[in-house]
């Protein structure tokens, strides 16, 4: 099964809008790789998946503990998100998307991945109309182990807008961007 991974861009989604693609029929090995708009992403095929990347510098990463009897009805744990969040975002939390780890449980820390909602918005409605519905949306890190069992550092951009991603970062093995 093919597999395009994009990565979905930083600035407002639009019809010239550019996303660096990698192209892979085994999910290991890319066969093509490549910047384009929208309209020109080669097509994955029929049994092929899209996957949308969100940039490290488009996600702030909080750590929560889910209260007993919190359910994964969307509004119900929603609610419950905004309530243990508020604190700790700059923006109002009804502007925000918010991405729970899978697999977290009552009573366990567990890491939010939070970003603007209406730019993810734009970004997936961008690519679906150009006739590209992404199947998974996947931060470009996340927090936990690295394969090192290490920090681990990234040096990411240009020399004019560069930035630096640890993972595997403190006690939580958190992602830390810079600057």
């Amino acid at each position: 099964m093919s597999t395009l991974v994009l990565t979905l861009p930083l600035a407002t989604p639009g019809p010239a809008a550019e996303y660096s693609y990698t192209l892979t029929a085994d999910g290991h090995t890319a066969t093509r790789h490549a910047s384009t708009t929208a309209a020109l992403l080669p097509d994955p095929g029929r049994a092929g998946e899209i996957v949308a990347v969100v940039p490290a510098r488009a996600l702030s990463w909080q750590q929560v503990t889910l209260p007993q009897g919190a359910t994964a009805q969307a509004g119900r744990l929603r609610a419950v998100l905004e309530g243990l969040l508020e604190e700790h975002l700059l923006d109002d939390p009804a502007q925000l998307h918010f991405a729970l780890q899978p697999g977290a449980q009552p009573g366990s820390p567990a890491w939010v991945a939070v970003c603007d909602r209406a730019w993810l918005r734009g970004a997936l409605q961008a690519l679906e109309a150009a006739g590209r519905p992404v199947d998974r949306v996947v931060p470009e890190f996340a927090p936990g182990p690295t394969a090192s069992g290490q920090e681990e550092c990234d040096v990411l951009g240009t020399p004019e807008d560069a930035q630096l991603v640890l993972t595997g970062h403190g006690p939580q093995q958190a992602v830390a961007v810079l600057p």
